[in-house]
């Protein structure tokens, strides 16, 4: 029951936080969209930004587990890439709503969320450099600064993210 609530509410957050933007969102507006008492959701977050931190922290989870599954299948860092790529942008296609608050409200939240909420997107950003580690070791990419290639590549995706959501190309994601 706990679990199904917290999802509940981060649903109903994302939906809400992509229309209102995080600073215009009130928790009182989360709770009318997730149908339950705002009492309710205080009983799993303390404020709002506890729950940006919680999308950010779900989400980059999501992804790490998925690229776990890839690593173990062996792939070619294109090969790795290219599936990690479409199952990312169609879920994202899927929900353009967890795509806005994914791209446009990573920095919006203060004080040790905002902290929190850069130490999810870090996360995924060292499993990318990993990635590319293993490419350079492998020789299917050159010697390069595999961190600066991880931090290019997460820009690159949400660059994408943001184009396609702000534009009627949004079939980029598919």
């Amino acid at each position: 029951m706990a679990q199904n609530n917290r999802n509940k509410i981060k649903k109903a957050a994302v939906e809400v936080i992509s229309k209102k933007g995080f600073f215009n969102t009130r928790m009182q507006d989360i709770a009318d969209e997730a149908n339950l008492a705002v009492g309710t959701i205080y009983n799993y977050f303390s404020s709002k930004d506890e729950v940006l931190s919680y999308i950010f922290k779900n989400e980059m989870q999501r992804r790490m587990e998925y690229m776990s599954e890839l690593k173990k299948e062996n792939l070619t860092i294109k090969e790795f890439l290219n599936k990690f790529l479409t199952r990312h942008f169609s879920l994202l296609a899927k929900n353009p709503h967890l795509g806005r608050v994914l791209v446009r409200e990573k920095d919006f939240s203060r004080g040790e969320k905002s902290g929190e909420i850069k130490e999810h997107m870090n996360s995924m950003i060292n499993m990318l450099e990993k990635i590319f580690e293993i490419g350079v070791k492998r020789e299917e990419i050159k010697n390069i600064n595999t961190h600066l290639m991880a931090v290019y590549f997460f820009g690159s995706m949400q660059g994408i993210i943001e184009y396609s959501l702000t534009e009627p190309e949004i079939e980029l994601l598919e």
